[in-house]
């Protein structure tokens, strides 16, 4: 069972409010990585015509926020 879900644990992929609190900053900073290309992310259909962002469980463990960021803390996330 740990192998299981050690398995399924580098599979979990994280929407955009997801990814900002696990990183400790807002949503728009997080969108503002996935443009710029520092954080991976993948743009998934879910329904016809909405797309959401997913972005996977090892890039958002390798993302390194900003000291900037770090120094303001978390924002008010809606």
């Amino acid at each position: 069972m740990l192998r299981y879900a050690a398995v399924m644990m580098r599979h979990r992929r994280y929407t955009i409010p997801e990814a900002a609190r696990c990183l400790g900053i807002t949503p728009e900073s997080v969108l503002g990585a996935i443009r710029r290309g520092r954080l991976k992310a993948r743009l998934k259909t879910v329904r016809v015509p909405r797309k959401i962002w997913s972005i996977a469980a090892e890039s958002v463990e390798a993302y390194e926020v900003s000291a900037s960021h770090r120094e303001r803390g978390l924002k008010k996330i809606l």
